[in-house]
């Protein structure tokens, strides 16, 4: 008996010890480690990060965002059109208000779409403006849509007038927002921030709307000077414009 006690007070734990290991290990072989997979899981939850919560956060954002967006794009065009609504009271004619639909990369400074045409009254070479001034002319349309040819095309040409002198000549796109204006005659009374407005003379256009002011002169250039106009419309950002019906 007293071996034993002496065997067991020195050998007692590690035999406890061997004996829970087997049992562990027969678990284990058992369960195929499903039971520290378990454990494990359930020990690491304490520190694991709640993806759930941060993606409902993420979403919650992005949709506020939206929101805010839309809001952001329905108070410009509402602002938009607020200033086509005065620019039509304080110029009493026929117009039609129309919103640009189409407008190809490709073609950005040559045509655009709107969303008007012959059943409301639109007809081709029909004057096109916005707030600011001459946006180009109909030259398509079919019964609910328009193709407009802006003045900034190359192929554009409209007769214009310097309002300080009177001189004439004519504006031609560069497909910018800069225009070309040759003078018919030789001038010399030519100067930075003049403006340009259409002709008396064109057949195209009504006379006196505004087409936009110089910013650079060319007195030497032959046969006839040129300066380069700045277009007072806003052509390479459009989203609403008015064609001239009568």
């Amino acid at each position: 008996m007293r071996t034993i006690r002496r065997w067991w007070s020195k050998k007692g734990s590690q035999f406890i010890w061997g004996l829970g290991a087997l049992a562990i290990a027969f678990i284990i072989y058992k369960t195929q480690g499903a039971l520290i997979n378990e454990m494990l899981y359930r020990a690491s939850s304490i520190f694991r990060y709640d993806i759930s919560v941060e993606q409902e956060k993420l979403y919650g954002d992005r949709t506020i965002q939206q929101l805010e967006n839309q809001i952001n794009q329905l108070e410009i065009q509402n602002q938009q059109l607020r200033e086509i609504l005065d620019y039509q009271n304080q110029n009493p004619g026929n117009t039609v208000t129309a919103r640009i639909i189409g407008r190809s990369p490709d073609s950005w400074w040559q045509i655009v779409t709107i969303d008007a045409g012959a059943n409301q009254g639109i007809t081709e070479n029909n004057p096109v403006i916005a707030i600011g001034g001459l946006v180009g002319r109909i030259t398509q349309v079919t019964p609910n849509t328009s193709r407009v040819l802006l003045i900034s095309d190359y192929n554009s040409r409209v007769g214009a007038t310097l309002n300080r002198t009177g001189y004439q000549g004519f504006i031609k796109g560069q497909s910018t927002q800069i225009g070309i204006m040759e003078f018919y005659d030789k001038v010399t009374d030519v100067q930075e921030g003049d403006f340009i407005t259409t002709s008396n003379l064109s057949t195209l256009f009504p006379p006196d709307i505004p087409i936009g002011k110089v910013v650079s002169i060319n007195l030497n250039r032959s046969p006839a000077p040129e300066a380069q106009v700045e277009f007072t419309a806003p052509i390479d950002f459009l989203n609403w414009v008015m064609v001239m019906t009568n």
